[in-house]
């Protein structure tokens, strides 16, 4: 991925999903997130080519389904969509397409990690899937529930 050009069928072995849905949480603020949103590939056009998708993320997908409540990347990930999309109409008024990119590629994993949880998990555990917070940096369990519903709802606004 990065900025170079991946075909629907490498996407299992990306470095950078694997890191995404792997079991070491990912801080918002990492310049991983600038590398993972500034992909590029083929996007699926067909139903054969959205057939691809699935079954080259399938993996990446059920890992992050299992690690998301221990690493809250889900999170991270969400944020930084947000951060983007609200740095949209500045972008476009100087040009700057990266962020209408970067947006788009995280609405687009958002989507399919979404697709997967909901094909895949209970409603209950769907749910609880956004609700998955990262440990403290002690390691001791994160809650703040307040936050979780003040994220997802500007999630869902955006």
């Amino acid at each position: 991925m990065g900025a170079t050009s991946s075909s629907l069928s490498e996407l299992s072995s990306n470095e950078y999903l694997r890191r995404l849905s792997g079991p070491e949480p990912i801080d918002q603020m990492d310049p991983f997130w600038n590398q993972l949103l500034s992909f590029s590939f083929q996007i699926p056009v067909s139903s054969s080519d959205a057939r691809l998708l699935e079954e080259s993320t399938d993996s990446v997908a059920r890992s992050f389904a299992l690690n998301n409540c221990h690493t809250g990347n889900l999170r991270a990930l969400i944020h930084n969509f947000l951060i983007r999309a609200t740095e949209l109409k500045a972008s476009a008024q100087c040009e700057d397409n990266i962020f209408i990119w970067q947006t788009y590629n995280a609405l687009f994993i958002i989507r399919s990690l979404c697709k997967y949880f909901v094909e895949h998990l209970s409603e209950e555990l769907l749910l609880h899937q956004f609700d998955c917070l990262p440990p403290n940096p002690d390691g001791t369990p994160a809650e703040d529930t307040a936050e979780i519903g003040s994220q997802t709802e500007e999630f869902i606004c955006a």
